[in-house]
């Protein structure tokens, strides 16, 4: 596809509105928000000595984000499953957070079982399926959202509810403390940039035909280069990395001079948030790579908050690898070859 302007065209490719779910992203986030801080939270959390999150592909994003931005400054240990059972030291004292769009995640699934097991507290979040009645049955505190601002019915498009319901859902716990004014001013200073953004991702696609894509990102920013190395893999159908400041600078610069040419395109997150000790490592970093016949792109964020920076760059990396999967020529909605191994794993 050529023209990424041709709705006309952008629809026999993408039957399914992938863009008009995208289109709706940001108010997904501000209704989900409402949403889950409507909710009743009848559970006492306060005797948690550790949370683990359960969850697979998009549904793990919200985990990730919520560690990148907040799990430094959280009082007990964090641990991410995307896997069939719990650790052997989970007990009545873990919070298991466990998080499925469909509902219908087996390995979630029998996460929730061996939580049940263990008289673990836990939440859920889930647009229904069996998670949702597992959640109804033992009156497990939940966000069971209706996810009709995901027109696409996609998981992986519908973040706005996993992610910040997640952030909510643990706000509303009273096991994280998020300042509600910036996360409310985050959508509306992301909102007034949307078109702008869009316009960006659309050009800044075909940077990357013929390429891999390898992401760089650090602290608040680090769940955002995994979601987006995803969203390559899913939306775009191109194979992708990510890498994390500063644990890359003590590896991957030394992997850098073969083989040549190189089809690699490198793409770092770069933000007026990062400690300067980071954006010292930032800069360093784009040095080695340019001085190894690399190519790399900045994507600069100038935001006034950790949150303006994570959503603008949850915005603009799924318009990205949407632009490039249409690019393409790619239904971005359809995931074959992981729908053609879930019905060979039955």
């Amino acid at each position: 596809m050529k023209n990424l302007n041709d709705l006309e065209a952008i629809k026999k490719i993408d039957p399914q509105n992938t863009l008009g779910s995208t289109n709706q992203l940001i108010m997904q986030c501000q209704s989900a928000w409402k949403e889950v801080n409507e909710i009743l939270m009848p559970q006492d959390f306060s005797s948690v000595s550790n949370i683990v999150f359960c969850g697979m592909g998009a549904s793990i994003y919200g985990a990730l984000v919520f560690k990148s931005l907040l799990g430094s400054n959280t009082k007990f240990p964090i641990e991410i499953i995307s896997d069939y059972h719990l650790p052997a030291y989970v007990n009545e004292n873990s919070l298991v957070v466990l998080t499925s769009y469909s509902g219908t995640t087996e390995e979630v699934i029998s996460c929730a079982v061996d939580a049940l097991q263990k008289k673990s507290k836990m939440l859920i979040l889930t647009k229904g399926g069996p998670l949702g009645d597992i959640a109804k049955k033992n009156n497990i505190p939940s966000y069971i959202f209706d996810g009709k601002l995901n027109i696409a019915n996609i998981p992986r498009l519908g973040n706005g509810y996993t992610i910040l319901g997640l952030l909510g859902l643990l706000r509303k716990s009273n096991l994280i403390n998020i300042n509600e004014k910036e996360i409310i001013d985050a959508f509306l200073y992301v909102k007034n940039k949307e078109e702008n953004i869009k316009e960006k991702a659309m050009s800044d696609a075909k940077i990357y035909i013929g390429k891999i894509p390898i992401i760089f990102g650090a602290e608040h920013l680090s769940g955002n280069a995994q979601i987006m190395r995803n969203q390559f893999n899913e939306t775009s159908k191109t194979f992708s990395s990510y890498y994390l400041v500063p644990d890359l600078n003590h590896h991957l610069m030394e992997g850098l001079q073969f083989p040549q040419p190189s089809i690699l395109q490198f793409i770092l997150l770069n933000s007026n948030q990062y400690t300067e000790k980071i954006k010292l490592r930032m800069n360093l970093t784009i040095d080695v790579v340019k001085n190894n016949n690399q190519l790399i792109t900045e994507f600069k964020l100038d935001g006034k908050t950790i949150y303006d920076d994570f959503i603008e760059t949850m915005i603009y990396g799924s318009y990205l690898t949407l632009y490039l999967g249409l690019i393409y020529d790619q239904n971005p909605s359809v995931n074959p070859w992981v729908d053609y191994f879930k019905e060979k794993l039955k």
